[in-house]
């Protein structure tokens, strides 16, 4: 019996076996990592480009935008510009979309808290894996209100009273009024409308070595109508 016994080897997996396990592990993590590389790679070009487009040029402001917000000097206005907000959200999300099913997997399984997937089923009845992933595809990932731009160039007006007539114009529009912040040249404010979801900044740049304010924009986010 100790004969049988002292014959029996134990084999052990040769050195190559384990070599080449570790090669195809390495290799697989590495073309995982790779794809996602790739991915993130192709989804910053298609979001490059789909911003480009939204943004066009006006040669007058909607009665929706200017029965809302004040406008100084028209008829020196330099360049209206205005960026859809739905266009511009549809081409982020179609550029998005397979980032966000790649990642829906991972977020449907470690956002315990609802932060990023909205609650879409009345409190106390849970969400299944279904209902958030629907959720989550569906929510959108950027701001859907529309952009007006408004230029102006070489105002005759000082820096300090153009500031004065916003913060007051828009003030009595019902609008809050944010703290300004100024450099050596540049003064701005945000301002702020919470029940219909309008918010902006007023911009100027005013150089110490010209007599007339150099610069001024009005920067309006407004939700389409």
């Amino acid at each position: 019996m100790r004969q049988e016994i002292d014959k029996i080897k134990i084999k052990e997996p040769p050195i190559e076996e384990l070599s080449k396990q570790r090669s195809c592990l390495k290799s697989t993590c590495a073309t995982g990592c790779g794809c996602f590389t790739i991915l993130f790679v192709i989804s910053i070009i298609l979001l490059k480009f789909a911003f480009g487009p939204s943004t066009k040029e006006l040669k007058d402001l909607p009665i929706s935008f200017t029965s809302k917000i004040p406008i100084y000097d028209v008829s020196n206005i330099e360049k209206i510009t205005h960026t859809s907000g739905k266009e511009k959200s549809t081409k982020i999300e179609r550029a998005a979309f397979l980032p966000k099913l790649v990642l829906s997997p991972f977020i449907i399984y470690f956002d315990k808290n609802f932060k990023y997937i909205p609650k879409t089923k009345p409190e106390g009845e849970e969400m299944n894996n279904i209902d958030k992933l629907v959720a989550f595809m569906q929510k959108p990932l950027s701001d859907e209100r529309d952009v007006y731009k408004i230029e102006w160039i070489e105002l005759d007006a000082s820096q300090n009273f153009l500031l004065e007539y916003y913060k007051t114009e828009l003030q009595k529009k019902g609008f809050e009024i944010g703290q300004e912040s100024n450099s050596k040249d540049i003064k701005e404010f945000t301002f702020s409308e919470n029940p219909e979801n309008i918010t902006g900044v007023v911009y100027t740049i005013d150089s110490q070595n010209t007599k007339y304010t150099d610069y001024m924009s009005v920067t309006v986010n407004l939700p389409t109508e």
